[in-house]
């Protein structure tokens, strides 16, 4: 009844839709067809072999993925055929004139034969060998016998490309499980050693590398902060070698794209090139050749057409979660990108409902849960008026899952993790922000070009910075009118990856402004999560009752500070720290840290920095990254204070900070990045060196706090960082 249903809502859209057909062929009726939907664009061959349904075929997606048989666009072809034929002629089907290999698609992929009434007794035999008596593939034999005898028999079959394709995938699967298989032997032996990365892998690391590559076509559910990257890529080198892949073209938010050049440079010596721009821009991007190419989700949208014309072997969807409505205009032009290999990298690949789940698995398999309409009504529970009241058989979905998926928990792997890992989250500038940024950003590099500065000029200096780095954060806490954060959507969506899961995982939240702490609350407020929050305004009471509830209210499940809470607290009730920017000074951000990665803590602990990219945030940022030394450079001399007016030392450094102009009136720019020696063992996302960049901001703080009054709290964290950084220098 449901698929009758269904097929007949096929013939009405058919009827609805005013298809342009136009006959490919000579024979009026069982010919070639092409079908154009003049609204969308959407064109497709339909090949007519008579009017009962599962004669015809159709290279739309809808009749590849539905097992019905046909789809709207035959049933328009049939409709016009039936108003020019009489009833008589609708009965008879296409003879078969040759031999052909075909794909059948039901409710599963199988191969068919169409045999003429006139053929070799070896065709024959043939076809007894291998097809049943519907002539679809009985699965008595193995592909390549099949291949080999069709060349053996005395006519001309026919293997149409879709069905040679089929066979060349299960062949390669075939291989590449059995590869598998064979490589974890050696793994658990001990014995393996493939040398895909110029890291070592963890154990759970290289298996799930393997399982990538082999399986061919896949998802990596791991836990946030268990390197799916650095799996990812170590698939990507493994099938290089097996399989000679040359392109492949990784899709990841905006926010992260750029993390995947520091990471591919780092473990690799391939090439990357990042699509960016405007179209003229672009265009000229995707003719340079490149193995690794970068794209946003956006930019699939805008750029399908370019990104399928360069033919890559494998596409990488990051943080495929973005895929999960499968009606949003994003998630119809990636699931039409084409590749023999996908891996698909998402920490929350369901987070409200089961149709997200499949819509990321369509991308990998079209088929691999059956159309749409049957999964819902096999798992779907709904009362009298239609609405959701639950899900059933699922592990019927487990099953299913299990060949083409594969997640690992921190709690599974923790005796391979290290310690602490760090990542780095990139956000570009909203255009909303980007206005008033470059409006301190100029009034800033005024009041450096002066040779001369006031006590007024000085503070005006300390508002620029000031409003750069919370412009970066929310335009909130620059106007007080508008909710303009990428971080914070950024945040958002990080957010059931950070603290879900069976894990309970908890999350501390810093930002060194209380306003910034507020505003991440209210997106804590629309996504249900539970917080408690501190900050320096709270008296002790209130701050004893803002800890408790977090240590002990399994619903609590973020804590939000500001710096008021980096010190004298223990949050071992966490495992991941977010800084929501990174403060300026190096002691403040171990003190944050160390709330939660301390003595006793039992889990390895995450810690995600936002940073905001092209902005003074990134420039801190880069400057911690140039060089790997701990104390290079902290501060310039011995001195113990240095006075604002002294000039060069301490104008040189901001200027480095904000990008500004030398003195000699030329752009200032980074010094190339050297070659940096990879942690061994690879932990999945390198921990970033404690700062050499803090020369820069060691000197701001003694210059303000030499230019006016200054909190003690603040001198004392430089002169603590001042210390703590001799005392390491020395031992």
């Amino acid at each position: 009844m449901l698929r009758e249903e269904q097929i007949d809502l096929r013939r009405q859209r058919a009827r609805a839709t005013k298809f342009a057909i136009e006959n490919l062929g000579k024979n009026r009726v069982f010919s070639d067809f092409r079908v154009t939907n003049p609204d969308s664009g959407g064109r497709y061959e339909v090949t007519v072999r008579g009017f009962e349904t599962g004669d015809n075929t159709c290279t739309c997606p809808d009749y590849k993925a539905n097992t019905l048989g046909t789809c709207k666009h035959i049933e328009a072809v049939l409709d016009d055929l039936r108003d020019e034929l009489p009833p008589h002629l609708q009965k008879k089907k296409a003879a078969v004139q040759r031999p052909e290999v075909y794909l059948h698609y039901g409710e599963q992929l199988r191969l068919g034969l169409h045999l003429p009434p006139r053929h070799s007794d070896k065709l024959a035999r043939l076809a007894q060998a291998y097809f049943d008596d519907k002539f679809l593939w009985s699965g008595r034999g193995k592909f390549p016998d099949l291949i080999r005898d069709i060349e053996a028999v005395p006519e001309e079959v026919t293997v149409l490309s879709d069905a040679l394709d089929f066979v060349d995938r299960e062949v390669e699967r075939a291989d590449l499980l059995a590869r598998e298989a064979e490589w974890l032997a050696r793994l658990d032996a001990g014995t393996l050693d493939l040398n895909l990365l110029p890291v070592p892998l963890y154990d759970y690391q290289l298996r799930g590398a393997l399982f990538l590559a082999c399986r061919g076509r896949s998802i990596l559910g791991d836990d946030m902060g268990l390197g799916k990257t650095v799996q990812t890529l170590a698939a990507v080198e493994l099938l290089a070698q097996e399989r000679g892949i040359r392109r492949v073209l990784v899709v990841a938010p905006a926010s992260v794209k750029y993390q995947w050049e520091t990471e591919i440079r780092r473990f690799t010596r391939r090439p990357v090139q990042v699509i960016d721009g405007l179209p003229d821009v672009r265009k000229e991007q995707y003719e340079q050749p490149t193995f690794y190419r970068l794209v946003n989700y956006e930019q699939v949208v805008r750029d399908r057409e370019a990104l399928n014309g360069w033919k890559p072997d494998v596409v990488v969807l990051d943080e495929a979660q973005r895929i999960k409505n499968w009606e949003a205009k994003t998630t119809r032009e990636v699931k039409k990108l084409h590749s023999r290999y996908a891996f698909v990298l998402t920490g929350t690949p369901l987070e409200n409902k089961l149709e997200e789940l499949y819509s990321i698995v369509q991308f990998v398999d079209e088929r691999r849960f059956g159309p749409a309409f049957a999964f819902l009504h096999e798992h779907r529970v709904v009362d009298a008026d239609g609405n959701l009241t639950g899900y059933r058989n699922l592990d019927a979905i487990r099953d299913k899952l299990a060949p083409i998926f594969l997640r690992r928990t921190r709690a599974e792997v923790l005796t391979q993790l290290p310690e602490r890992t760090d990542n780095t989250v990139f956000v570009e500038l909203a255009d909303e922000q980007r206005g008033p940024y470059e409006e301190q950003r100029a009034a800033l590099a005024r009041l450096l070009a002066k040779n001369y500065l006031t006590d007024l000029d000085r503070k005006r200096i300390l508002a620029c910075v000031v409003n750069l780095r919370t412009i970066c954060d929310s335009t909130f806490l620059h106007d007080r009118a508008t909710h303009i954060s990428p971080k914070l959507d950024e945040f958002a969506e990080l957010l059931p990856e950070l603290v879900g899961g069976a894990d309970a995982h908890k999350v501390v939240v810093f930002s060194q402004w209380e306003t910034m702490i507020f505003e991440a609350a209210r997106v804590l407020d629309r996504l249900g999560v539970g917080y408690a929050v501190l900050h320096g305004g709270l008296s002790g009471k209130d701050r004893k009752a803002a800890l408790e509830k977090f240590l002990t209210d399994p619903a609590c499940a973020a804590f939000l500070s500001t710096d008021a809470g980096g010190t004298g607290l223990n949050l071992q009730a966490a495992d991941t720290v977010v800084n929501l920017e990174l403060p300026w000074n190096p002691a403040v951000l171990e003190q944050r840290i160390a709330r939660v990665h301390r003595m006793g803590q039992e889990r390895p602990v995450r810690v995600v920095n936002f940073v905001t990219r092209g902005t003074i945030e990134e420039r801190v940022l880069r400057t911690l990254e140039a060089k790997q030394s701990l104390f290079d450079g902290l501060f310039e001399g011995d001195a113990d204070e240095l006075a604002f007016a002294a000039g060069p030392g301490f104008l040189g450094a901001l200027r480095k900070l904000t990008g500004e102009e030398t003195g000699d009136g030329r752009q200032e720019t980074a010094e190339p990045e050297p070659a940096t020696p990879a942690p061994s063992p690879a932990s999945p996302v390198s921990r970033p060196p404690t700062p050499d960049l803090w020369v820069a901001a060691a000197q701001l703080l003694e210059a303000l706090a030499a230019a006016g009054p200054v909190p003690d709290a603040v001198r004392e964290r430089v002169r603590a960082a001042a210390a703590l950084v001799a005392e390491r220098a020395r031992g």
